[in-house]
């Protein structure tokens, strides 16, 4: 039987000029929408392609490839002075057989 894995990612959420921005720092993977809930779904099904994409292609070595430090020390920031709301939330893939992942959204 295959062992199920597990990934946590953050990602910071913010308003900016005429729309909102999500950043998972664990991939660099950036969405943008107009909408706050269009945002968090396009991050999350992003992140979703993106584990799909390397388990299936076999190509783990790539799937990690962190944000930039200064994004890393605005999200850590937030965090540490309480400057965020924090949302946590587990999401499942559609096959059984696929990890799931742990979000902390931390919208600043």
């Amino acid at each position: 039987m295959p062992q199920k894995s597990e990934f946590h990612l953050d990602i910071l959420i913010k308003k900016e000029e005429g729309y909102y921005s999500a950043h998972c720092l664990q991939f660099d993977l950036v969405a943008t929408d107009d909408t706050l809930r269009r945002t968090l779904e396009a991050i999350k099904n992003l992140c979703i392609a993106h584990i799909e994409n390397s388990i299936e292609n076999r190509n783990m070595e790539f799937l990690f490839s962190p944000a930039p430090k200064e994004v890393w020390a605005e999200y850590s920031s937030s965090l540490l002075n309480q400057r965020c709301k924090v949302k946590q939330e587990n999401l499942l893939f559609a096959s059984k057989s696929r990890p799931y992942f742990h979000i902390q959204s931390c919208y600043a």
